[in-house]
Formats: structure tokens, C-alpha cells, sequence
């Protein structure tokens, strides 16, 4: 397992619009590819409008590529949980094998909000589970590769104090 602080977020959308909103914005769930949905596709009208980030490390540093764009912004995992009110449940949905990888699809929500998608998904202890594993408030446990978590966000995050930094685009998955 690997010690991470730091979400990101890697898109392809105009860095200078999501700097001047300061926020990334929910966006409707339209994967490319089959295997990219939260949850099998035929339960997609159930998933709400979200974002996505993932904690996964490359050999014990950020990747330097994505398939989902060139532009990268990171922010602290504690920053996330705190814009979601502190009091977070964690949610397994769809995982996906593609070329020797898995990837794992979570959801944060806020506690005591109900998303329809959640009745096809498992509920984890954000303490105790193998994915996504809070070891203190600013540090958390995720799998080494080939295990990819991504975490989906059905709400707006503020991302003023996030770090931007470049990547290099996959061009096919």
C-alpha cells in the first residue's frame, strides 16, 4: 500500500476556466468507453452529476500521464473531506480490468445524503477497507499498481489552493 495526501484531477477542459471558477463542477457522467462507468451502464440514469480524481501512485510518485487530458490539478484528500462537512461515507461501485489494470470506482458522500446509484453499491468502512483507507486525517492508504482507485465526487470542490501541474495524454486505452 501507498501513503498518499494528495488527490488529482487530470482533464482536458480550458485550465484558465476552472481557474477563474475556482471550483470544479459535477459534470453528467458520459464515459468514452464501457468500462469507465461508475456502475454498469444500465443503472447510468441513476448516477448523479460528478467529478472525478484519483490517489493512485506510479512507482511512489504521481503519474506523468492520463488518459484523460494533460492539465492536473491536486489537492489534499483532507481538503475534499472537509468541503464535504468532515462526516464522509465511502461507496464501491463498478470495477474494471483493462490491460493488466484494475480500476476501482469509489464515491464519497456526504453523511446523511442519499444518491439513488447507492442501493447498487457497497458501503466500505473509511477506515478499514482496501482501497481507500484513512490512516489519519491527512494521510490515507491505496493500493499499489496495477490497482488504479478513482473517486468519484457528486458535489462542487473548490479547488482555489490547488497545485497545477502538467501531463502527458495517453492516446488510447
Amino acid at each position: 500500500m501507498d501513503i498518499v495526501r494528495q488527490f488529482y484531477h487530470v482533464t482536458s477542459l480550458c485550465k484558465s476556466q476552472i481557474i477563474s471558477a475556482k471550483a470544479l463542477i459535477p459534470q453528467v457522467h458520459s464515459p468514452s468507453h464501457e468500462w469507465m462507468w461508475l456502475l454498469d451502464s444500465q443503472y447510468k440514469e441513476k448516477i448523479p452529476t460528478g467529478l472525478w480524481f484519483c490517489s493512485t501512485l506510479f512507482n511512489g510518485i504521481l503519474p506523468n500521464q492520463s488518459p484523460y487530458g494533460e492539465e492536473r490539478v491536486k489537492i489534499p484528500i483532507e481538503n475534499v473531506f472537509s468541503q464535504l462537512g468532515g462526516k464522509v461515507n465511502i461507496y464501491q461501485g463498478k470495477n474494471a480490468f483493462v490491460s493488466g489494470n484494475t480500476y476501482v470506482r469509489l464515491m464519497l458522500v456526504k453523511e446523511g445524503d442519499n444518491f439513488a446509484c447507492l442501493e447498487h453499491m457497497e458501503k466500505l468502512n473509511l477506515k478499514d477497507n482496501v482501497f481507500l483507507k484513512c490512516i489519519s486525517e491527512s494521510q490515507f492508504q491505496v493500493p499499489k499498481r496495477p490497482i488504479w482507485v478513482e473517486t468519484f465526487v457528486p458535489y462542487e470542490i473548490d479547488i482555489s489552493e490547488g497545485e497545477w501541474d502538467k501531463v502527458n495524454k495517453l492516446l488510447s486505452m
